[in-house]
């Protein structure tokens, strides 16, 4: 069953990074205009984004990615700062780790993104509820900063359904999709 999840999971990473291309007969798509809310590039020069969530039975996954949207080569080795948020963007309490039972983690590579250039990560969770007295954990949103301790956060608004267990792995920042454990 790690499997067939995995596989699911990297073709929802694989895919959101995927271009497209019109083909000979298609005229190629109207580029969307600019949203008036957010920038296209933030000040700093990186902009970290969530991807769709993929679950199946209890295991969720989220790819994130981290584009150098600047005009000037970008740095990162090690894993992204999360913190997962409540409905009024207060702090939950939940214990982050490096990597997780659902994908190999290779573990922290120096990188440097040249303008342009992206690293992916996954979040990785469990649905889990092993306590009928605990309350369940459920984040409405994530804080992402392109490394821990640091950065300025960006939010993503996305339901994070922890159960009780309160518990979320995150792989470190590559430029491939991490690979399902063997």
């Amino acid at each position: 069953m790690k499997r067939t999840v995995l596989a699911a999971v990297l073709g929802v990473v694989a895919f959101a990074g995927a271009g497209c291309s019109a083909g000979p007969e298609e005229k190629p798509a109207a580029k969307p205009k600019p949203s008036r809310t957010a920038p296209a590039c933030p000040a700093d020069g990186v902009a970290v984004k969530g991807l769709p969530v993929d679950a199946a039975m209890g295991t969720r996954a989220m790819g994130i990615t981290l584009t150098n949207c600047g005009n000037r080569p970008y740095k990162v080795n090690g894993y992204a700062g999360v913190q997962v948020l409540d409905e009024d963007r207060k702090p939950l309490a939940v214990k982050i780790s490096h990597g997780s039972d659902i994908v190999d983690d290779r573990g922290p590579e120096p990188l440097t993104l040249k303008p342009g250039e992206h690293a992916r990560a996954v979040l990785m969770w469990r649905n889990r509820v092993t306590s009928a007295t605990d309350p369940a954990v459920n984040g409405a949103f994530l804080a992402l900063t392109p490394a821990e301790g640091g950065g300025r956060p960006q939010t993503v608004r996305e339901l994070i359904d922890l159960g009780t267990t309160g518990k979320l792995g995150i792989t470190a920042w590559h430029r491939e999709d991490p690979k399902p454990r063997t």
